[in-house]
């Protein structure tokens, strides 16, 4: 009889044990924490909503590419082999360029573009934040060119439109703002040599605080959710020119290469 009722506590003693553990497995009050849980299911739509209706604006298009996480890239640095071969810039014959990987500096999510830097342009509050912006120096000298390339990525856009619409929509506020660079630097003068959705080529004079101008050679290229740029720069004094004659491809040839490394790294060729 004894064993029986020893039985029947145990059996009961498991019982409660399950009970509170499915209703509470660290065995503390569940209230609130429930109701916290529920929170973001009722907030989710409104950060996703524009995504699902294929939203053209590029705020719509942010959210989506902001929302896809899990891709390429997304570690926060972008993948080693993203970066330009030096061999295929402009110059390299005489300057003899560096990989600009190993010097590669991550900017933040705030990083600009050089030329969005140099011609102090706005960029859409869209683009405010991009995931990953990472520049890089190929080296140079004083009185002479200087070579950098500067890449914004929103990850890899195999799995996701949202970010390949997002790299589409960067590059043309980036090359509206190199166009309005007279507006935004006085005294600066821009002429596009090369333009479609996908790239643009530029060569730009800008005046350089202190006396004498900024020579610069522009390249920009989008491939799916990156935006890849190669700047060619050189600050003189006034009426000078720099040691080394300008000379390069035609601009197609540094245009696709400068895309196909970053489509290549990313895997969404």
């Amino acid at each position: 009889m004894r064993s029986l009722r020893l039985a029947a506590a145990t059996a009961a003693l498991l019982s409660a044990v399950a009970v509170l553990s499915a209703c509470d497995p660290d065995g503390t009050d569940t209230g609130d924490a429930a109701t916290g849980a529920a929170a973001p299911a009722a907030t989710a739509p409104s950060s996703t909503a524009p995504g699902t209706a294929g939203a053209k604006s590029p705020g719509a298009a942010k959210t989506s590419a902001a929302s896809d996480g899990g891709a390429a890239g997304q570690a926060g640095r972008l993948p080693a082999g993203v970066w330009i071969d030096p061999k295929a810039v402009p110059l390299n014959a005489a300057l003899h360029w560096k990989a600009p990987g190993p010097a590669a500096k991550a900017l933040g999510e705030k990083g600009r573009l050089r030329i969005e830097e140099l011609c102090k342009a706005p960029r859409d509050d869209s683009f405010t934040e991009v995931p990953m912006v990472e520049t890089a120096s190929l080296g140079g000298s004083a009185g002479d060119w200087a070579a950098d390339e500067t890449i914004a990525s929103f990850g890899s856009a195999k799995d996701s439109s949202g970010r390949a619409q997002s790299g589409f929509l960067l590059l043309g506020s980036v090359v509206q703002g190199l166009k309005d660079c007279g507006s935004t630097v006085p005294g600066a003068s821009v002429k596009v040599s090369s333009e479609d959705s996908t790239f643009a080529a530029a060569t730009l004079t800008l005046p350089r605080a202190g006396g004498g101008t900024v020579e610069v050679h522009e390249y920009l290229s989008v491939q799916d959710g990156s935006v890849a740029e190669l700047t060619l720069h050189a600050e003189l004094p006034k009426g000078g020119r720099p040691k080394t004659a300008w000379s390069a491809p035609a601009d197609q040839g540094v245009l696709d290469t400068l895309g196909r490394t970053v489509c290549t790294a990313f895997g969404d060729c």
